[in-house]
């Protein structure tokens, strides 16, 4: 039986050890989540010591917590001139990549489970299982980047990436959901409901993030006011989920305004109200990056202890799926890598970087809760599609660090001599005479 002290001890233990992943990191190159990752199938899965009903809905509310501080933490340190430097670059391979995913995706799970399973595939059912693991988790991604030495064009490409591309995993797959009770699929509002989730949660960002850094001021002379900015994030983020929008894309805009907000003056508000808006402090940077990282520590130990009882059929579902995820990766990148002028190192980070995470977390037990046919499928599969995205993803970037194998994946994937070119040069024809 499981005392209130061995819990205190256990969540010390945790602590302990994602210090000491960090640390590992530096030598092995092996990012901590794949160690955090391992702690949770043995605490879960295999000892049994813990188990995802534990934390009851607690477990789901965490989930949407780490997403929105990582999120937030991550738009603090993108620069606005490179996020319109790369915004370009980063609409592309989000829109080609998510759209190459996703029909590969539901096209094997559909041939597959008619293959190997009883009963007849639903076609919907594949549509959905496609919509939500064909876009990177933010999770995942920035936590791996950020122990990574990428330069800021990758980072930033990276990063809105898997904002972008969980936020229209959401949509699309709660549309198809919908679409099976009302026997169609209403394309029109499907395509609203992606322009209102981005861009009018990019509106509720700003405006929350310009506002309060006009407030900071006033709010720093408060006793313990330590915890008011995320406090004020999490309302931000509740207020463009109740408006439909997109929670995650609101938490990313509001760090990028409030790490830009020098940028964002504007003149006659501040004369008005006479307050200057200000960014915020090192200090304030650095309290936050500790919560991030105690909070980062959990969820990838709560992910891994998650993974349900799973029949052989999964396993061999997954290992295709997960396939076909790192081919239309590949694919994808090679495809843009020399239109967009991607530099070889940062091609080949983007090319490893498949780790699914919050949005199939989130929503793999819905079709089993709707009483949809195969949807206890669906939970095994997407959750086990999670977990295995995660390891390759940390054993590729463990590999691409060792010259062979970073070598071969530039001539074989990426079309880059072994060189390593910096920037992919554009042939230059031969003057004639």
């Amino acid at each position: 039986m499981i005392t209130d002290g061995s819990i205190i001890l256990m969540v010390g233990l945790i602590i302990f050890l994602a210090h000491f992943f960090v640390v590992l990191f530096e030598k092995t190159r092996i990012p901590d989540v794949f160690f955090l990752l391992l702690l949770g199938v043995i605490l879960g899965p295999l000892l049994k010591i813990v188990s995802p009903e534990d934390f009851g809905k607690i477990g789901h509310v965490f989930t949407t917590i780490t997403v929105v501080v990582i999120l937030f933490e991550a738009g603090l340190y993108l620069s606005y001139h490179g996020l319109k430097k790369a915004f370009h670059q980063t609409l592309l391979i989000t829109l080609l990549s998510y759209i190459v995913t996703f029909l590969l995706l539901s096209t094997v799970y559909f041939e597959f489970f008619r293959v190997f399973s009883v009963s007849y595939p639903s076609l919907a059912l594949s549509l959905f299982v496609g919509a939500l693991l064909a876009s990177t988790a933010p999770t995942i991604v920035i936590p791996i980047l950020s122990q990574l030495k990428v330069d800021d064009s990758t980072r930033i490409i990276l990063t809105l990436e898997s904002a972008l591309g969980e936020a229209i995993s959401i949509v699309i797959a709660l549309s198809i959901l919908t679409s099976v009770h009302l026997n169609k699929m209403p394309v029109g509002q499907v395509l609203g409901k992606l322009f209102s989730s981005f861009v009018l949660a990019m509106g509720v960002g700003w405006i929350g993030g310009y506002f309060w850094s006009l407030a900071l001021n006033r709010i720093r002379n408060l006793q313990n006011s330590s915890f008011t900015t995320f406090s004020f994030l999490f309302v931000l983020y509740g207020t463009a989920e109740f408006l439909g929008y997109s929670g995650p894309v609101a938490a990313l805009m509001f760090g990028i305004t409030m790490g830009n907000i020098e940028l964002f003056r504007i003149p006659w508000i501040s004369k008005k109200i006479k307050m200057d808006p200000v960014s915020l402090s090192q200090d304030e940077k650095l309290f936050f990056s500790e919560i991030v990282f105690l909070v980062k520590t959990f969820f990838f130990v709560y992910i891994g202890l998650s993974i349900v009882n799973f029949h052989l059929i999964s396993i061999e579902m997954v290992i295709a799926l997960v396939i076909v995820i790192l081919l239309a990766r590949f694919l994808s990148i090679r495809i843009l890598a020399r239109k967009l002028n991607l530099d070889a190192e940062g091609a080949s980070i983007m090319s490893f970087m498949v780790p699914r995470g919050t949005a199939a977390a989130a929503l793999a037990a819905v079709p089993l809760q709707l009483g949809v046919p195969g949807g206890k499928l669906v939970q095994e599969v997407l959750y086990l599609v999670i977990i295995f995205s995660i390891f390759f993803t940390s054993f590729l970037v463990y590999f691409n660090s060792k010259k062979p194998f970073s070598h071969f994946i530039k001539r074989v994937f990426l079309g880059y001599p072994a060189g390593g070119e910096k920037r992919l040069a554009k042939p230059q024809k031969a003057k004639v005479g």
